[in-house]
């Protein structure tokens, strides 16, 4: 994406596949060097990069559904709530997503093909809600 700027509300990820918003721009107090506004989606901190860096370290969120969808699963806060957006999305679920839902959960997914994984995941969900109920 060399010399092309992030568009205003759009999700990026950096090279470990951290997503960050795109905020704005602002410039450095002194330099005056242009800086690009970011928000970690997860924990919410606020990063200031300058341009060149951007181009060289960031690129846009592959799909911004997923990435929505991904995010909304992050922020549920129960897991019947986050079985629920799964099993609501389920056509827009993909791999990619299911990995990265799976890893927030330290669970390591199972499956040869990625319907196999979505079952996998959803059993593991279900597992989860049928003993936290019985915790109770």
């Amino acid at each position: 994406m060399p010399g092309k700027l992030p568009e205003t509300g759009f999700l990026y990820t950096d090279q470990q596949g951290t997503l960050y918003r795109f905020i704005g721009t602002s410039r450095h107090w002194q330099t005056m060097e242009e800086l690009l506004i970011f928000q970690e989606e997860e924990e919410k901190t606020l990063y200031a990069i300058p341009v060149p860096d951007f181009t060289k370290e960031f690129q846009k969120a592959e799909n911004g559904h997923t990435s929505d969808l991904l995010l909304r699963f992050l922020e549920a806060d129960s897991n019947e709530e986050k079985l629920s957006i799964l099993q609501k999305n389920r056509p827009e679920v993909t791999e990619d997503l299911l990995e990265a839902a799976a890893q927030s959960m330290d669970y390591a997914l199972s499956g040869e093909s990625e319907e196999m994984q979505f079952l996998d995941f959803e059993n593991y969900l279900r597992t989860k809600i049928k003993y936290e109920r019985k915790r109770r």
